[in-house]
């Protein structure tokens, strides 16, 4: 069994085109879902007794098995918030569910998280589509700029965030970074004006973002539950989503969709379709250039599955990471 530390990760993964390539496993990933070869399970969720329901002070387990892939896996993590990140992928191999590695899952999770979105934009944003506006300045909003211009030429970026210093920090690292022009503004509203691609990837619960500031033809994407009031769901002409059932029915609820449930006024059959489908060409994604389509892409272990197994390989290639030995019979 193969032990692989935040490091290990790194350097499994040096010398890549990282988001380019993480988006094709993705990619991979949902044709095996559209086909019925990915298993998905709901996420178990053990929730701290003394914080019932809070968004983060709990433990979550979340598995997903790919027999086309040859793997399966769970993902364990925690909502804990200090520097010792609580974050582990256990590896298995399909054909005799043996343990093939434990990863690190801090910087890798990143990945993950944002590779469904840039298979978003691949799929669903405007073949025109060269400027994002993006609310959020953490690292998931990082990956989500660097899956974003893996598959679009992107021309610019304006980006928000409360803090003025963290959103110049951000402009600055993501120029420097992805050689496009990143502009620091002072409201969210400023931050998707006259964007292609708006991008919501803050830490969820908090509205920030309205429906009011939807365009013609844009791509709208949240990433954490939470992020938009119910006007945003109910202006969007085409809602495709990663997991219609997650997105709908996860516990701890991904706002606003259970008040719209409950409401009436959005129903499981408005959603256009599952973005696994569009990557296959079962359905379509964007029908007409002025199409304003919300995505959103909840965690799936299928990902995880997918992902660790990338990872896994490139570490065996290179010979990176510590062999463990463990559970054997007590001789």
């Amino acid at each position: 069994m193969l032990f692989l530390t935040e490091e290990d990760v790194y350097a499994a993964l040096d010398g890549l085109d990282v988001y380019k390539e993480a988006i094709g496993v993705i990619e991979e990933i949902f044709r095996h879902q559209a086909t019925g070869e990915a298993a998905r399970f709901k996420r178990i969720t053990l929730e701290h007794p003394d914080r019932p329901g809070h968004l983060w002070h709990n433990i979550r387990i979340l598995p997903g098995m790919v027999p086309g892939i040859g793997a399966a896996g769970v993902r364990v993590y925690s909502g804990h918030q200090g520097s010792n990140r609580s974050e582990i992928i256990c590896l298995f191999d399909w054909n005799d569910m043996g343990m093939s590695a434990v990863i690190s899952d801090y910087y890798l999770h990143t990945i993950r998280t944002s590779a469904p979105y840039g298979a978003a934009v691949k799929h669903l944003a405007r073949a025109d589509a060269r400027k994002i506006g993006i609310i959020g300045t953490g690292r998931l909003a990082r990956g989500q700029l660097r899956a974003a211009c893996a598959v679009r030429d992107i021309v610019q970026i304006k980006a928000y965030s409360r803090s003025a210093e963290n959103r110049r920090k951000f402009c600055e690292e993501m120029e420097a970074a992805l050689g496009v022009e990143a502009v620091p503004v002072e409201t969210g509203r400023e931050a998707v004006e006259g964007a292609d691609i708006m991008i919501t990837s803050t830490s969820g619960n908090t509205i920030v973002f309205e429906g009011d500031w939807l365009e013609p033809g844009v791509l709208f994407m949240s990433v954490a539950p939470g992020e938009i009031d119910e006007e945003t769901v109910l202006r969007s002409t085409r809602v495709i989503l990663a997991a219609t059932d997650q997105v709908l029915y996860d516990k701890p609820p991904r706002k606003p969709f259970p008040a719209l449930l409950e409401s009436g006024k959005f129903r499981e059959e408005d959603v256009a379709a599952e973005f696994c489908d569009v990557v296959v060409g079962k359905k379509p994604g964007r029908v007409r250039d002025d199409d304003i389509i919300l995505y959103e892409s909840p965690g799936m272990g299928i990902f995880d599955v997918g992902v660790a197994n990338w990872v896994y390989g490139l570490a065996k290639e290179k010979r990176i990471g510590t062999e463990l030995f463990f559970g054997e019979e007590r001789k």
